[in-house]
């Protein structure tokens, strides 16, 4: 069956939907074929518009859903990270099309079949929504596109237009975690009151409310976040800025010590090798204690004097401690050869001693020291004239 269909994802609430994936049915079953033709037939292109956690989506009943497996067929490379993302998740990613006078449902769950191909997945499809139990969403599916609004007089005066963000599909994803989680078909929820910016952080707790442990885990939770990002992206190298004092500003003295650079640090490797074993991470040389840079390559990536750096700190006790012991037998033998040239210049010293001139008196003991003064010497010499 060769019949595709355009599989669309909206990545933020109220933006456009992007293209996901062109699907085509692998599963040989007829009742699959069918429901894919249905659909086929309506909705040649389906947007997945939000997600869920309900039970109806992840855990449904095996009447009203059709499950079949589909294959992507345009080579991008989207379904594995965007599978990754809903399982990380736990979240269902659903969407509603029309089929005549009824309303169908697509829903990509969480939990997953294994399909032994990293370009398939798994679906689930019912082709009238009003007899899924539990579903709490409204028949009609929502608009497309939504209408323009009326030009100002500044757009008309040729103000300058803002342009869109240059985020990839799935790093939108990942940077809307909390608001997709709420953007379901149901009642509107009471707009809540506004804070000033100035007094919060990303995380959208006050700063002289925060506390060591809400601080490390948004660090921790902003890290993951990232890292499944640069998985999924093209790059090869990611760098991480650290700034103590970005993260221990309006913490109270108590907290302050609970926050570390090593603490910082250790959760950006933790959160590279959770998402890669294989990927490298290394710091870069800084002056400040306060401020450091840690630059993440993936498999094979890493540049020659990064990976020469690393070995010789993973060198095994062993080895350093036989390079200990070749230094220490390098001094020894120094210090033995120095010994000997003095050794040798003393002797030199004592053999140059020779006879008398006028008595031809022996040259003195060379292997013994002459402790003589000059008058026992004189002293000698005047009895062996004497007699």
């Amino acid at each position: 069956m060769n019949r595709e269909i355009q599989l669309m994802l909206v990545p933020e609430p109220g933006k456009p939907a992007q293209a996901l994936a062109t699907l085509r049915v692998v599963d040989p079953s007829p009742t699959a074929s069918k429901v894919w033709e249905e659909v086929h037939k309506h909705s040649k292109t389906v947007v997945l518009e939000g997600y869920t956690r309900d039970a109806w989506a992840w855990k449904p009943g095996a009447t009203a859903w059709t499950s079949l497996v589909v294959e992507s067929r345009d080579g991008k490379k989207k379904l594995p990270g965007f599978n990754k993302y809903l399982k990380d998740r736990q979240k269902c990613a659903y969407g509603r099309f029309l089929l005549g006078g009824t309303t169908g449902i697509w829903v990509v769950s969480y939990v997953q079949k294994p399909t032994g191909h990293e370009d398939r997945m798994e679906s689930r499809i019912c082709l009238d929504l009003t007899k899924i139990p539990g579903c709490t969403l409204s028949a009609a599916p929502p608009k497309a596109t939504r209408a323009p609004p009326p030009p100002t007089a500044a757009t008309a005066a040729g103000a300058p237009v803002r342009k869109r963000s240059g985020a990839g599909l799935l790093g939108k994803l990942v940077g809307a975690q909390k608001k997709t989680n709420s953007h379901v078909a149901v009642a509107k929820a009471p707009r809540p009151v506004a804070v000033a910016p100035e007094a919060t952080t990303t995380g959208g707790i006050p700063v002289e409310q925060k506390t060591a442990v809400n601080v490390l885990a948004e660090f921790r939770n902003e890290m993951e976040q990232k890292m499944m990002d640069f998985d999924i992206s093209a790059e090869s190298e990611f760098k991480v800025p650290l700034s103590l004092s970005k993260y221990t500003a309006g913490l109270s003295e108590a907290d302050l010590p609970k926050v570390t650079m090593e603490i910082l640090k250790y959760m950006v490797y933790e959160a590279a090798e959770e998402v890669n074993e294989e990927w490298i991470s290394h710091k870069e040389p800084s002056e400040f204690m306060d401020e450091v840079t840690i630059v993440v390559y993936k498999e094979g990536c890493a540049p020659p004097e990064v990976l020469e750096e690393m070995n010789k700190a993973e060198l095994p006790e062993e080895a350093k401690a036989q390079q200990r012991a070749l230094q220490n037998e390098r001094q020894r033998q120094i210090s033995a050869a120095e010994r000997k040239r003095d050794q040798e210049l003393e002797l030199g010293a004592h053999s140059a001693f020779a006879d008398d001139e006028d008595d031809g008196v022996a040259a003195l003991n060379a292997n013994k020291r002459d402790r003589r003064t000059l008058e026992d010497y004189e002293r000698e010499k005047k009895k062996s004239r004497s007699s």
